[in-house]
């Protein structure tokens, strides 16, 4: 197993591979979808503009890959009902704060105008309104706020389960999984994780709404119990238990490389906002495909991250073929404009079709680089 973030990486599958055959690869594709590897120059940029809808493509005709996408499609609908719950009900609170017989007193030096309002909204009536008012007001606002946040929770929530849908995708490729043939501890099935995660995350999430909605030592008592019911599990199956630590190992080992890289990209997009109002027409499309390159580098942190590459080295990458990680970015980031629907096909879309980017990019220099001397 090669150290932490300090791969070697094969010149096509891109998992560590430091001598000059590939124990992953072979370097030839055993399965089909992947096609020949290596694009450079203008296929390089045609394969970036391609990546997207080959990955559709494949999430299409992969058998086994489909259902890892309904659990992160439920649970982003779910937190977001709760998240509606929540602010109907902290509005509600507020109503009645201030509205019907049992409402706080106005100041002596509230205007007439207040006054006369508040009286009005006090009585049966007016109580009746503005709960309906207010009501459609938090559903129109909730419904703007999710339309803009929703890609974004759905993308932090599918990781993991994106993650299982490469797998499947390379077993398909290479004829295994790398990522678990070098790392993996266990033979446990990933059935058997699936249920026992499932299991221990119904009481997990119920115990997190519960700090959400309730107060005082009740609220932090509830919040320092979630992790409670995944011990259980691991305790009464040590295979699971085993999986568990490694897969926490896992995402801990790469979660800060894939923080500074979000970060990268986040400050790049605020960098060159600007263009899109100082220099029109051309500002606008220069932003765009900048807007696509910095979505590209975010897009691709699962594969980067399967493959133990180091912050420097997935720069290196990115930078490396700007052009098509620039057109790969660009088709994904129109596709995210689409409000829920697009997030929900774009992100596993780009993210099988990033995957399958990075295996057809040409990875010699970065290769070439990596052996020739230490790397952070």
């Amino acid at each position: 197993m090669p150290d932490s973030m300090n791969a070697v990486p094969c010149a096509l599958c891109g998992y560590d591979a430091p001598g000059p055959d590939c124990p992953h690869c072979g370097h030839a594709p055993v399965g089909r979808g992947l096609g020949a590897a290596r694009s450079r120059n203008v296929q390089a940029v045609v394969d970036g503009f391609l990546a997207v809808p080959k990955g559709f493509g494949l999430l299409l005709t992969t058998r086994g890959v489909k259902r890892w996408l309904i659990p992160p499609v439920l649970l982003t609908g779910l937190v977001f009902i709760v998240l509606f719950l929540l602010a109907l009900g902290w509005f509600r609170d507020w109503v009645g704060e201030y509205v019907g017989p049992d409402a706080q007193l106005l100041p002596e030096d509230a205007g007439w105008w207040l006054e006369h309002t508040v009286g009005l909204l006090q009585t049966a009536a007016g109580t009746w309104a503005a709960n309906l008012i207010g009501g459609l007001v938090v559903i129109a606002a909730s419904s703007l706020v999710a339309l803009y946040t929703f890609s974004i929770a759905y993308e932090a929530i599918a990781g993991p389960f994106l993650d299982e849908v490469q797998g499947r995708i390379e077993e398909q490729w290479f004829g295994h999984n790398p990522r678990n043939r070098m790392q993996r501890p266990t033979d446990i099935p990933v059935a058997r994780c699936v249920k026992l995660s499932i299991l221990a995350g119904v009481p997990a999430f119920a115990l997190a709404v519960l700090w959400a909605l309730a107060g005082g030592p009740l609220a932090w008592i509830a919040l320092a119990l979630v992790p409670a019911p995944y011990l259980a599990a691991a305790a009464l199956d040590r295979e699971y238990g085993v999986w568990l630590r490694w897969v926490a190992k896992v995402e801990s080992s790469t979660l800060w490389v894939s923080i500074k890289a979000s970060l990268i990209a986040l400050c790049v997009l605020l960098l060159f906002f600007p263009l899109k109002f100082f220099f029109p027409p051309f500002g606008l499309w220069l932003f765009f495909a900048i807007a696509g390159f910095s979505t590209a580098l975010t897009l691709l942190d699962i594969p980067f991250s399967r493959r133990m590459w180091s912050f420097r080295d997935r720069l290196r990458f990115v930078f490396g073929n700007a052009l098509p990680m620039t057109a790969f970015g660009l088709v994904a980031s129109l596709l995210f404009l689409i409000p829920v629907i697009g997030p929900i096909v774009m992100v596993p879309a780009a993210s099988i079709g990033g995957l399958w980017l990075v295996c057809r990019l040409d990875k010699e220099g970065l290769r070439s680089s990596s052996t020739s001397g230490p790397r952070t």
